[in-house]
């Protein structure tokens, strides 16, 4: 490994662990709130979502965290093991009768929320920096 590898600042790893965690809580309450105004009125209960969380939620993190650090992969390669591993949680779903909006959430986070790769500037950061490298070269040399 080299000095640019990311493995060498640990800062960059946590700030991307928190990035996967606001991501996947946001599609996780998205989710749940559209199971919520998909029960009837009488089978409603927020009560149970800090409970879906630690069962649901935690365990998807850290498979998410975890395969996105060994993984080498890149893109629909990526996504597809990842939303085959995220099925892991969800296996005492149909025993409680939960709707399948859960299982689409899940699917959503892996197939369209997760950066990919986890470590590493984005695609569309990296195509920003490259488009302005000539302009900020222009600039550093007209100055004095």
């Amino acid at each position: 490994m080299d000095e640019s590898t990311p493995w060498r600042n640990l800062g960059v790893i946590g700030l991307r662990f928190v990035d996967l965690v606001v991501r996947y809580a946001i599609t996780f309450v998205v989710t749940l709130t559209a199971v919520e105004a998909s029960l009837p009125a009488d089978m409603r209960s927020m009560e149970d979502w800090p409970g879906l969380f630690v069962l649901i939620g935690v365990p998807s993190i850290l498979i998410s965290f975890a395969y996105g650090l060994a993984s080498t992969r890149a893109s629909a390669a990526f996504r597809g093991r990842l939303a085959g591993l995220l099925f892991l949680p969800l296996w005492f779903l149909p025993f409680l009768g939960m709707p399948l909006i859960l299982v689409m959430g899940q699917l959503f986070f892996a197939l369209c929320v997760m950066r990919v790769p986890l470590l590493g500037p984005s695609q569309l950061r990296r195509q920003w920096r490259v488009a302005l490298a000539p302009v900020v070269r222009g600039i550093s040399r007209s100055s004095p």
